[in-house]
């Protein structure tokens, strides 16, 4: 299971966004860890929509944070 749905707080988000904006946007409309946290795992590209996001996040279930660092050049 993937976890708590992010789209409900991500309706501030300005599409498309990366990483930075959809955290940014679920903080401000009160997100807990429980979406922060799958946000903040989330590979560091833009996002068309919410559910890009959630498609994104099912897709990371279970995968470590730092398993984002082997992206970076």
């Amino acid at each position: 299971m993937a976890g708590t749905d992010p789209r409900p707080y991500l309706t501030e988000a300005r599409y498309p966004c990366g990483r930075d904006e959809l955290l940014r946007a679920a903080a401000a409309a009160g997100a807990g860890d429980d979406v922060l946290g799958p946000l903040g795992a989330l590979p560091s590209r833009d996002y068309a929509d919410g559910d890009g996001v959630w498609d994104a996040v099912c897709a990371c279930d279970g995968a470590s944070i730092h398993d984002t660092a082997k992206e970076a050049p």
